[in-house]
């Protein structure tokens, strides 16, 4: 504080009003100071404390976690208070609750994605056919997936009349989660390895969780790449630029399951107070190698499973 702070500060107490204390003059009789009414040395009375109004707590215990309980309210605490939903699905009450509305956000999402990247390749006039993995293996083929033309404004409407666009949403619908399930088992196990007190269901619903959070951001992104749709749709772009935009769609969900992935980690991350402090900071590190190895795992199975069925639904 600088002298002419310190100046200002004492001309504030000098102006001050002074206090006026209305206390009156109690009379020496109304004293009681015999030795049976003065309390022992040492001792201090205790006043009772003002009880607490009912009114400082207007949530019973438990309302205010069912009242965020709906699949509208989850999606908005994953955006705003993540932490929060950690705290939710670690409620053994509520996980048998929480399952099936994380599935119904991550299979909305994924959906939602599905139908928009159809969009997009029918207003561009280009098609994904796959090629088959044996033919991949056997070197008779240099790309996974070839974009074709669908020719003139009739024939665009044909994936939605085949069957094709349907087979692309369920293909990344149900591929997304069947790979989680597939890969369930040895998450389970790294949560073992790095000595955390883990169960199934506790693993079940933090894959759900990370795949609700990815579903989230998979739809907050897919308005940036719908305007590069519509750029490749009426501009004529170069041949490498189309295609670049058209793998880059295929490829989103994957980018966007970085924020699953991390959510995942974090979640996992908190199991980590069932261990003693010494042992918890030193747990928390191996446990993040973990999570990534099986992040890695994830990202080599989910393309075989998405490639498979869509092939498997894909009869065109």
């Amino acid at each position: 504080m600088t002298t002419v702070q310190r100046l200002e500060l004492l001309h504030r107490i000098a102006d001050e009003k002074p206090i006026n204390s209305n206390v009156g003059f109690m009379p020496a009789a109304d004293c009681d100071d015999s030795p049976a009414t003065r309390p022992a040395a040492g001792i201090v009375e205790a006043t009772p404390a003002d009880p607490t109004p009912a009114e400082a707590f207007p949530f019973a215990p438990g309302t205010e976690e069912s009242e965020t309980t709906g699949i509208a309210d989850l999606v908005e605490l994953i955006l705003k208070r993540r932490d929060r939903v950690e705290r939710l699905i670690r409620d053994p009450s509520l996980q048998s609750l929480l399952l099936p509305k994380f599935l119904a956000i991550a299979l909305t999402g994924f959906v939602f994605f599905g139908v928009a990247l159809s969009l997009v390749f029918t207003s561009a006039g280009r098609w994904p056919r796959l090629t088959p993995i044996r033919d991949l293996v056997a070197g008779e083929a240099s790309s996974v997936v070839r974009f074709d033309s669908l020719g003139d404004s009739e024939t665009q409407r044909r994936p939605w009349l085949d069957g094709s666009a349907e087979a692309l949403v369920a293909a990344y619908a149900i591929g997304l989660i069947a790979a989680t399930g597939i890969c369930l088992p040895s998450l389970y196990f790294y949560g073992l390895l790095a000595g955390v007190r883990i169960t199934m269901l506790d693993v079940v619903i933090q894959s759900l969780k990370a795949k609700a959070t990815a579903a989230v951001a998979l739809v907050g992104i897919l308005p940036i790449y719908a305007a590069l749709g519509l750029a490749v749709a009426i501009f004529d772009l170069p041949f490498s630029v189309r295609n670049a935009t058209f793998w880059l769609g295929l490829l989103l969900p994957f980018l966007a399951g970085l924020f699953g992935t991390y959510s995942l980690y974090q979640g996992l991350a908190g199991f980590t107070d069932t261990l003693s402090p010494e042992r918890g900071w030193r747990r928390e590190c191996f446990l993040r190698r973990l999570v990534l190895g099986w992040a890695a795992c994830y990202t080599a199975v989910t393309p075989v499973m998405i490639h498979t069925l869509w092939a498997m639904l894909d009869r065109t």
